[in-house]
């Protein structure tokens, strides 16, 4: 919901008037969170529950106003091709693969959902449906709980379990993960049990 109080205000004359050259008083509005799946239980105090990733909604946030995809995309003719560059979208890079075109994903008509192989509407908050039309595999470890991350109890009738997204880890334009730098290796002190020879601090204390 957008909030317009400071603009009420300044319409009403509770506030002091501003100079001609003044920019506008826009609302701030926060950016409305994705339908996706809980991070996990309240049980789950011990643990760090924050996804890799923050995942996005299907909704554009221009000058304090929040849009819905189709009062732009009910303008704009669904194409496999387009001969101008994209001006809402510039930072979406696409490399997944062969999934080159906005509509191998996205509905062709109702750009707030995702289109499925028969071409029926695939919910926002039902995400993982469309990962699993290409990546069987994993969504069969995905239900399995040997991909991805679960919180709660791994005895399915002990108690409840969350399940992360595949997009609560993956960004769906660049599932790779980035490489990552890896850690330096173990250093053992010299009086630690099986140090390996060949360590500097091993070979210090023998002399």
């Amino acid at each position: 919901m957008v909030s317009t109080v400071g603009a009420v205000h300044w319409l009403r004359g509770a506030e002091a008037p501003r100079p001609a050259d003044a920019p506008p008083v826009l609302p701030v509005v926060a950016r409305p969170p994705a339908e996706q799946p809980r991070v996990g239980l309240a049980t789950d105090t011990h643990l760090d529950k924050t996804p890799p990733r923050k995942t996005v909604g299907l909704d554009l946030i221009r000058s304090g106003w929040t849009y819905n995809c189709m009062e732009c995309h009910k303008l704009i003719t669904a194409r496999w091709h387009y001969d101008r560059p994209m001006v809402e979208h510039q930072a979406v890079k696409l490399e997944h693969g062969n999934n080159r075109f906005c509509l191998n994903c996205h509905h062709p008509k109702n750009r707030s959902a995702f289109v499925d192989y028969d071409g029926a509407e695939i919910a926002q908050k039902d995400a993982v449906q469309l990962c699993a039309k290409c990546h069987g595999t994993t969504h069969r470890d995905w239900q399995a709980g040997v991909h991805g991350r679960q919180n709660g109890f791994w005895k399915a009738d002990a108690g409840e379990k969350t399940r992360l997204s595949c997009i609560q880890c993956h960004d769906p334009h660049h599932p790779k993960f980035a490489e990552q730098k890896p850690l330096a290796p173990l250093r053992y002190p010299p009086r630690g049990a099986n140090a390996p020879a060949g360590n500097p601090a091993t070979a210090k204390a023998k002399h």
